[in-house]
């Protein structure tokens, strides 16, 4: 079945692109992390591997994040756990250690809050329409935004979660 997914969902590639949702700013945003001297922006998700990037690819958000050293449940289906592996990754690229203070997790999720808090990562909440702000907060993110539009905000509180 791990074999076999990301061969039909690369059949349905179209559908991704048609029916997929992008938070508004959330192309814009990625560039700008990802053009931020000392930023290594990657992706921590329960989506395998391949599918991942497939989803990225559909995008063409791919260019704009480290695949290589990010977690994915093709590496531990517990969430949390995706943090360190990814925090790991970037280490062994750049001699560089990556905790708390330097690992920042931008979600729209209960899940994603749950996932940085618990994995060791400050986190940024995104209001999306499925999980309203308070919620958010409640569940311990360390920031919450209503959106991405604002691509400068994103950029400094990301600093300001990792000094």
């Amino acid at each position: 079945m791990v074999e076999l997914l990301p061969q039909v969902q690369r059949r349905h590639i179209d559908d991704i692109r048609r029916d997929g949702v992008l938070l508004p700013g959330a192309v814009a945003a990625l560039r700008a992390v990802h053009d931020e001297p000392g930023f290594l922006p990657t992706i921590v998700t329960g989506n395998l591997k391949p599918n991942a990037l497939l989803k990225l690819a559909a995008f063409d958000l791919t260019r704009h994040v480290h695949t290589d050293i990010g977690g994915y449940a093709s590496d531990d289906m517990h969430r949390p756990s995706l943090v360190g592996i990814a925090q790991k990754r970037a280490e062994a690229l750049t001699g560089q250690s990556f905790g708390r203070s330097e690992t920042v997790i931008i979600g729209d999720s209960l899940e994603d809050v749950r996932t940085g808090r618990e994995g060791g990562a400050s986190v940024i909440a995104v209001v999306s329409g499925t999980t309203s702000a308070d919620e958010l907060a409640a569940a311990g993110a360390d920031l919450v935004l209503e959106d991405l539009t604002d691509q400068r905000r994103v950029v400094d509180s990301i600093r300001g979660l990792a000094g």
